[in-house]
């Protein structure tokens, strides 16, 4: 745990001095987008090689489907909701 906040504090610093440099902003970006692909790959090597979540991929499909419908869903009706009664405008 305290190597992880280690890690995020020397990132935080470093952000805080490569801020006002667009060159290195910009490096940083790409390095970000590689990192993800990096992750993402190695995400999929796990999965990959779990038997278990192979062999009920459809089911897990299914249910990943589902949640995202939902969750799509839910944010659009609670925003809906909260722009409602936040932006109400007087009809008077």
């Amino acid at each position: 745990m305290i190597a992880i906040l280690v890690v995020l504090s020397a990132g935080i610093l470093i952000g805080l001095l490569i801020v006002e440099k667009p060159k290195l902003h910009l490096f940083n970006n790409h390095l970000l987008n590689w990192a993800i692909y990096l992750l993402l790959f190695l995400l999929g090597i796990s999965v990959g090689t779990n038997r278990e979540v192979i062999q009920n991929i459809g089911k897990i499909g299914y249910e990943a489907i589902a949640i995202g419908i939902f969750s799509i869903a839910g944010s659009v009706l609670f925003s809906a909701i909260l722009f409602k009664f936040l932006f109400k405008q007087d009809e008077k």
